[in-house]
C-alpha cells in the first residue's frame, strides 16, 4: 500500500512541474506578472481537489 501511495505521489509532482514549466513557456509580449500567477494558481487550486480525490479513491479501493 505505501509503494503505491510514494508512486502516486511522485506522478502528481511530475505533473505539477510539467504543468509549471508549460505555463512559463508561454510567454508573449504582453507579459504580465499577474497574468502568470494566475495561471499557476488555477494549475494548483484546481488540481490539489483531483488530487485529494484520487488519493482517496486509492486509499479506498487498494
Amino acid at each position: 500500500m505505501m509503494n503505491v501511495l510514494i508512486i502516486v505521489v511522485i506522478v502528481v509532482c511530475i505533473l505539477a512541474l510539467i504543468g509549471t514549466l508549460l505555463v512559463t513557456r508561454m510567454l508573449d509580449d504582453n507579459y504580465e506578472r499577474k497574468k502568470s500567477f494566475s495561471s499557476l494558481s488555477y494549475i494548483y487550486f484546481l488540481g490539489l481537489p483531483a488530487i485529494i480525490i484520487a488519493s482517496v479513491l486509492i486509499w479506498v479501493f487498494i
